[in-house]
């Protein structure tokens, strides 16, 4: 009985090990779609096969999200609105932050790539996106807008101002408001941002030729691609990620062999 459960713990082990590995391997995968997103070709473009192409945005029917936030300013242009409604996880869970809500609002809009001028097909992606933030065709660094929908307590007030409390502070893990049946006094956050007229882009996809001019779209082969912001600091967070993770898988696996040979012996 006693060897049953020492084999089931270093089962888990193994499974935690290969969902840490798992999550790693799709993470590697982002970064390898920014390294294909920085090396855009300025070069003329040729129709009839994939491309990127980055330049400013021009906007000819504005993004209309579902949730513009209490701070955001609607009347400007924007070729997309990325939002999410972030919650905090109650006692009971992993006291993290989580995704509830979402969505990658598209206009229509071109790119001015050189002396060329592409319209981006990108309505699909508004479909396909459930957190623009953390999807395989979506890459716009962290939001540029974070607010709290509510007051927060003395406490987290204290730690949100000084750092700690955030999703990327030292504590942003430790629950330290009340917990009652999951929920926690923490309010929730609104996080956005917003790609308007003017504002550059890089966008990657099927190039085809129309009589209008050039449209780049997404296919089955060559999904669409869309990125903003520091492509370069994405990258370096990923990085990390994907190293992190990667340590956590091989410390898991190593614990399973280990305590399975504990329980042979």
């Amino acid at each position: 009985m006693v060897r049953l459960f020492v084999l089931a713990v270093a089962a888990g082990f193994t499974l935690f090990g290969w969902i840490a590995l798992s999550s790693a391997r799709a993470m590697r995968g982002r970064q390898t779609t920014i390294d294909e997103l920085e090396s855009t070709d300025a070069g003329r473009l040729e129709p009839g096969g994939e491309a990127t192409i980055s330049g400013p945005v021009s906007v000819l029917e504005s993004a209309s999200p579902e949730r513009t936030g209490p701070e955001s300013n609607g009347t400007d242009a924007a070729a997309l609105w990325a939002w999410r409604l972030r919650r905090k996880e109650g006692a009971k869970k992993n006291n993290g932050w989580r995704t509830v809500e979402g969505e990658l609002a598209v206009g229509e809009f071109t790119v001015d790539h050189g002396w060329d001028r592409v319209r981006v097909d990108a309505e699909a992606l508004s479909t396909q996106v459930d957190d623009p933030f953390d999807s395989s065709q979506s890459f716009l660094d962290e939001p540029e807008t974070d607010v709290y929908l509510g007051e927060l307590d003395p406490i987290n007030r204290f730690l949100e101002r000084h750092g700690f409390a955030d999703e990327g502070g030292i504590v942003s893990d430790v629950e330290v408001s009340i917990s009652v049946g999951g929920k926690t006094t923490m309010p929730d956050k609104y996080q956005a941002t917003v790609v308007r007229d003017g504002d550059e882009l890089i966008v990657r996809g099927d190039l085809i030729e129309t009589a209008d001019g050039y449209v780049l779209r997404g296919s089955d082969e060559t999904p669409l691609s869309i990125a903003a912001g520091d492509l370069q600091n994405q990258e370096d967070r990923l990085r990390s990620e994907v190293r992190m993770r990667k340590a956590v898988s091989g410390v898991c696996f190593g614990l399973g062999v280990l305590v399975a040979i504990l329980a042979v012996l």
